[in-house]
């Protein structure tokens, strides 16, 4: 008997749980994922080893659909026969939510989840390549003033109108994989731990950085005319103190090696670059 691919409902919701803390909480409390994107992989005893949805980007000429493919230990064994089922289902969903006025790519990490075979058999080519940057916090943090004119405070995004402006401007500095909607940030601020850290020209945003539990640095932008003053750097010496004070060694973040400038940056500010991640894509 093969695996059944099946939709996802509320009689799930607690073996998606304990399959995927972070697919059970984009199911649940996200407002991006409604149930045409996510699906269910059910073995012979009617036992979930899998769920399969798609995370939306989008940039400047095309739009983007992510795979993720979360699995448990009851898939280890079975990985080409569940790429296999959940492949078409990518597709389909890929082909009802795309914007038929727009190139449309499926994009896929980790060889596919552990098989490059199975996606360059697919049309995959390659997409994005990025970089796990890694930093030590036992290292002695660099001292960068605040620039003129400019203050640095926690942004905690009390109002619909501040989260809707924060992710306009976010999203004109991030294209593709890690677009994010007004959805994903408020899903994101529902979480145990999100600290936001914003620089201000008196009441107009212009940088920001994200902070994370896992030591996460993620997010950072800084405005044109704010750029070559010191404030990214200072942004992200903020981040720093504040994960040294909630206990962390090292902090990390996600880079796209076609950012030259954020690569400098990174590596300016005591970033290594230890793990090189390949990203896929195939046209739809």
């Amino acid at each position: 008997m093969s695996l059944q691919i099946r939709p996802y409902c509320t009689e799930l919701e607690e073996a998606v749980k304990d399959l995927s803390h972070k697919a059970w909480i984009f199911f649940k409390y996200n407002k991006d994922y409604d149930y045409q994107r996510m699906c269910c992989v059910i073995n012979e005893h009617e036992h979930l080893i899998g769920v399969g949805y798609l995370r939306h980007g989008i940039a400047d000429d095309h739009d983007v659909f992510e795979i993720e493919m979360p699995t448990n230990e009851l898939a280890t064994d079975r990985m080409n026969e569940l790429r296999t089922a959940l492949y078409p289902v990518f597709l389909d969903m890929c082909r009802r939510l795309r914007n038929p006025n727009k190139i449309t790519k499926l994009v896929a990490w980790k060889d596919f989840y552990g098989d490059r075979e199975f996606y360059e058999e697919k049309g995959f080519q390659a997409y994005q390549t990025y970089y796990v940057a890694k930093r030590s916090l036992e290292k002695p943090i660099p001292v960068v003033r605040t620039p003129v004119g400019v203050h640095v405070q926690f942004h905690p995004m009390e109002s619909k109108e501040e989260r809707i402006r924060y992710t306009e401007l976010e999203n004109q500095f991030y294209q593709g994989v890690i677009y994010r909607s007004v959805n994903m940030l408020e899903w994101m601020m529902g979480g145990p731990e999100l600290h936001t850290i914003s620089a201000f020209e008196g009441d107009e945003l212009v940088g920001s950085v994200m902070c994370w539990q896992t030591g996460a640095v993620e997010r950072l932008f800084v405005i044109p005319r704010w750029r070559n003053k010191g404030l990214a750097k200072l942004l992200i010496t903020k981040a720093y103190e504040y994960h040294i004070n909630n206990g962390r060694n090292e902090v990390n973040t996600l880079v796209n090696e076609q950012n030259k400038e954020a690569m400098k940056l990174l590596e300016s500010m005591g970033y290594t670059f230890p793990v090189k991640l390949e990203l896929k894509a195939l046209d739809v």
